[in-house]
């Protein structure tokens, strides 16, 4: 019993010898930081970061996020509106020349160029499709038009004005693939 008795005072001992060298440690270390100033000593505490605040964008912003090639894209459309404009123009002016005799269309090439029958039987097929969807817009639009208020009825007006230009230039534009067809069907002359 005496060597039970010593064998757990000597682990009693033990244990207060291991938690009293743990203990000065701290206390060495509380004097050391006494002794850096404030400054030099280490933050155990993390600094939280500012919260981020929602950019809101603005015109002026955009311009410095614009690149070269949106410049360029702006200005070749641009160009192509002018052109397309001029020419309307034009043919406005030949049309009120030629006021006294009825105003015949310039002969213009269609803007689809067929290569086969196959070809133009399938771009004519695409034609008569778009018109068809043309013209289903036109008469949804006109629709949305007869119930509109009249703060927007001028918009509307114009939104039609403009798809009919657009149908009446796919109608032209599929009357050319089916001369360009007939063309094709043609046999070609041998010498």
């Amino acid at each position: 019993m005496k060597t039970k008795n010593g064998l757990l005072f000597s682990a009693i001992l033990a244990c207060i010898a291991a938690a009293g060298l743990a203990t000065p440690t701290h206390a060495q270390s509380d004097s050391q930081k006494s002794a850096t100033p404030v400054k030099y000593r280490k933050t155990t505490r993390q600094q939280t970061p500012a919260p981020k605040t929602h950019k809101v964008w603005t015109e002026d912003d955009l311009a410095t996020v614009r690149t070269p090639a949106d410049s360029y894209a702006e200005k070749e459309t641009a160009q192509a509106q002018a052109a397309t404009a001029a020419t309307q123009q034009q043919q406005i002016d030949a049309a009120k020349q030629t006021s006294g005799t009825p105003a015949k269309p310039p002969k213009t090439p269609p803007l689809a160029h067929a290569n086969s029958v196959d070809d133009a039987d399938k771009k004519i097929a695409w034609e008569e499709r778009d018109i068809q969807a043309q013209e289903e817009f036109i008469d949804r639009t006109q629709r949305e038009l007869d119930q509109a208020p009249s703060d927007q009825r001028e918009h509307l007006q114009k939104v039609i004005e403009e798809n009919q230009k657009i149908l009446a230039d796919t109608r032209k534009e599929l009357a050319g693939l089916q001369a360009q067809r007939k063309q094709l069907e043609k046999p070609t002359p041998r010498p």
